[in-house]
């Protein structure tokens, strides 16, 4: 596999509602690692100056893999708007080349 669809995704959680978020991303994080063989990258960060702030770094196999994922009803849990703990979300993508042959989630 020579080439790999690489998403760097932001998410602002509301003042004050970063635990909230991370605990649905966290479930989140669980629930495509088991559903989409697909997507060889998921990884959730937050940072540590501001505890409202959410970073996933994300690699597919290719552009339908992750169509799929951003289809996925485990993905549109925080998306609901009674239950949105988040003010903002920004998304990048890009193809990139894989660097080694290890596959890491």
């Amino acid at each position: 596999m020579a080439n790999v669809l690489t998403v760097v995704a932001k998410l602002s959680a509301k003042p004050g509602k970063g635990d909230e978020l991370a605990a649905i991303l966290r479930q989140q994080v669980a629930a495509v690692l088991k559903a989409e063989p697909d997507c060889v990258v998921y990884r959730l960060h937050r940072s540590k100056k501001n505890p409202d702030l959410f970073v996933f770094y994300e690699q597919y196999r290719s552009d339908a893999a992750f169509d799929l994922h951003r289809k996925a009803p485990h993905i549109s849990i925080g998306r609901r708007p009674t239950s949105r703990p988040f003010a903002s979300a920004a998304t990048r993508s890009s193809q990139a080349r894989r660097r080694s042959s290890s596959t890491s989630r």
